[in-house]
């Protein structure tokens, strides 16, 4: 199968001296925007005394959900940040007498009488 050595010219960026110039001051404001989100996550995280590099390194869903709390504090979206910390306290301290519950209902009706005995019996109301 043959190619077209055109099609390979179109893959390649075509840099040009303007081109290389608008490039350039991109990539120098996107260095300069991704230092000033590290430099911002760095002093929320000194004000709430939480380590960068744990909250970082920890991809668990606890980790996001700190995270994402902190971004909420760093926007002063109080709202979110308390609706995240209630999520979050459910994960690191666990309510202790959760159970669950099952409710079924019955009827006489539904029951056969040897059905309606041996549930009557089971309860203590007959013997």
């Amino acid at each position: 199968m043959a190619f077209n050595p055109k099609s390979l010219e179109n893959l390649a960026p075509k840099i040009t001296k303007l081109n290389a110039a608008d490039m350039q001051k991109k990539s120098v404001a996107s260095r300069i925007a991704n230092k000033e989100a590290r430099e911002k996550l760095k002093l929320t995280a000194a004000e709430l005394k939480v380590d960068v590099d744990e909250l970082t390194q920890d991809v668990s869903a606890i980790g996001v959900l700190k995270l994402s709390m902190l971004k909420a504090v760093q926007s002063e979206d109080y709202e979110e940040a308390s609706r995240l910390a209630a999520i979050l306290a459910e994960f690191e301290q666990p309510k202790l007498a959760r159970v669950d519950q099952t409710n079924t209902e019955l009827t006489a009706d539904e029951l056969t009488d040897e059905e309606l005995d041996a549930k009557l019996r089971e309860l203590g109301l007959k013997e």
